[in-house]
């Protein structure tokens, strides 16, 4: 009688728990916008084929508060998005317009830890995309 109340305690604990990791929403690997990145793919392959194909990596250097992006050419339109994969909330996106090849962007609002960073920008009619990692301390 025991083994059978045992058994029946652990097969109940093993559905509960199946149950409620079911019920969780919380898998940070999927995107919720993922059917429209789908379909947008093609172009952001494009842009990251540019990137590459025209040499137009950008460089990206922390001077005290100041992210430095040292682009290839001058006159570029885009933005800039941070994100930060611990928390959504914290994401920020910048929108810029520079006549010069070198732009500067506050980031002393920014918490400390690694950011990814999406370089989304425009220069002499072609787009282009450049993702990178960035660890602020």
């Amino acid at each position: 009688m025991r083994i059978v109340i045992g058994m029946a305690i652990a097969m109940s604990s093993i559905v509960a728990v199946g149950i409620y990791m079911v019920n969780q929403d919380t898998d940070t690997l999927e995107e919720t916008d993922y059917y429209e990145k789908g379909l947008d793919y093609e172009r952001v392959y494009k842009k990251k084929e540019n990137l590459v194909r025209y040499q137009r990596k950008v460089t990206l250097n922390v001077v005290r508060d100041s992210l430095v992006l040292s682009f290839a050419e001058e006159n570029n339109k885009g933005v800039v998005d941070f994100i930060r994969s611990s928390n959504r909330s914290l994401d920020q996106r910048i929108h810029f317009i520079t006549s010069k090849s070198v732009y500067r962007l506050p980031i002393k609002n920014l918490k400390k830890g690694v950011w990814h960073i999406k370089l989304d920008w425009e220069s002499q009619q072609r787009s282009y995309l450049q993702e990178e990692q960035l660890y602020l301390n």
